[in-house]
């Protein structure tokens, strides 16, 4: 079977979808379609009908259809296709036929399902582990989530999620990133409209970047009681310290009320709900991202987020949770914010909640030690290069995909050797 006819179902976000796994799908997807027939079922991302989109299909999902599998079936008559991919959450019974109570009668809807894996509890969840184990290959995109899975006997492929470190990318000086800091200034809104939030070139910008779906796994309101405690033992940076928020203000939490509860409103920025919905291209947010200052990040449940390697990348220093993958991410080039506890989660099993005093703690070393904090960036940015960008994942994953092209190929009589 020659490469351009193995043919590859990819099941994730849309290319175009600004959500973490539509940003991986893009960075996958793009240079897949150069070596193999592939398409992308859509979840979610597009209605109504099938589109091409620079030489990608992109199959929309089934009204109703929550996880896509009814859709993928409908496909799986048609196309055929001869792998099925899936970066999304693997919940119990998704993508398997059988009865989830009774985990010896799963099996998987397409004999060569490759669920790409987020562990983002410790320890992993057993009915993720149980649907795991009937797939036909695991990948999983932290060392932390292989060695999970595999402690429960599921064999997984480590293989790290990407970017394109030739967009994401540092200012080139301090002029660059002080120009960028009054691009930021100029293209977001305040949050309140009485009181001063202007951000300038002489700012220190700490950026906050996250969905706001889930209203408690981002963990605003945590960074706000941190930045509030930070400028009430620090009155005078209140005067030079900004927060840009990437986010929709009101879609599952009013953002910008929780910054005035906790009187930190008149520093704080965010992007327009109007530019969230028409989407902010990447080179505008790559450049947002450069003139941050110290990007924080303390999520309750995030097995490795996109927007911590997009800092990284930017040469930003960044703080996440010290939780399950994260610290492959963070450690050596930004600080880790230790669980102040942890909590049991509707999979059964525990997820982080990072500690806001730590946090403040942290803000207040970046602030006042900007060399460290210098430092910090440019390590992130070496590992990113080194690590992250697209031209070493993507090769992992074409020699997997080589290597399952080879074992489902139908080899004649005549080629087999005993």
């Amino acid at each position: 079977m020659e490469k351009k006819d193995f043919k590859i179902l990819f099941l994730s976000n849309a290319v175009f979808s600004p959500s973490g796994y539509g940003v991986q799908s893009q960075g996958m997807l793009y240079d897949w379609v150069k070596h193999y027939d592939v398409r992308q079922l859509s979840n979610y991302g597009i209605q109504g009908r099938m589109i091409g989109l620079n030489g990608l299909m992109i199959y929309p999902n089934l009204e109703g259809d929550i996880h896509a599998d009814r859709t993928a079936r409908l496909i799986f008559q048609t196309w055929k296709p001869d792998v099925f991919f899936t970066l999304y959450d693997i919940w119990m019974g998704a993508y398997t036929d059988g009865d989830p109570a009774q985990p010896q009668s799963l099996k998987p809807i397409h004999p060569y399902w490759i669920p790409i894996i987020m562990v983002d509890h410790d320890p992993v969840p057993e009915a993720t582990a149980i649907c795991a184990s009937t797939a036909y290959k695991c990948i999983t995109p932290t060392h932390f989530g292989k060695a999970q899975l595999e402690s429960k006997g599921v064999e997984t492929e480590y293989i790290p999620f990407g970017i394109d470190t030739k967009m994401w990318k540092p200012a080139k000086d301090v002029e660059e990133k002080r120009k960028l800091k009054n691009f930021v200034g100029e293209r977001s809104t305040p949050f309140s409209l009485t009181k001063n939030t202007e951000i300038d070139e002489d700012s220190f910008l700490i950026i906050i970047n996250g969905a706001n779906k889930d209203p408690y796994r981002k963990a605003f309101m945590r960074s706000f009681i941190a930045l509030q405690m930070f400028l009430n033992d620090n009155p005078d940076a209140r005067k030079d310290t900004r927060v840009y928020v990437h986010s929709w203000m009101k879609l599952a939490r009013d953002i910008p009320h929780g910054a005035k509860t906790l009187q930190v409103e008149d520093v704080c920025r965010a992007s327009a709900d109007y530019h969230m919905l028409c989407g902010v291209p990447d080179d505008k947010m790559a450049q947002i991202t450069a003139s941050a200052d110290l990007m924080i990040h303390p999520t309750q449940g995030g097995g490795f987020e996109i927007p911590l390697l997009e800092a990284m990348s930017c040469g930003v220093p960044v703080a996440g949770t010290d939780f399950v993958g994260i610290p492959e991410l963070v450690e050596g080039n930004g600080w880790l914010i230790p669980p102040k506890t942890k909590y049991f989660s509707p999979l059964d099993s525990t997820q982080a909640i990072a500690d806001e005093f730590a946090l403040k703690d942290i803000i207040e070393e970046a602030y006042n030690q900007p060399q460290k904090a210098k430092r910090f960036g440019e390590a992130g940015r070496r590992k990113a290069v080194k690590e992250f960008d697209w031209s070493v994942v993507n090769p992992m994953y074409r020699g997997l995909i080589d290597e399952v092209r080879e074992e489902t190929s139908f080899t004649p009589v005549s080629e087999r050797r005993l």
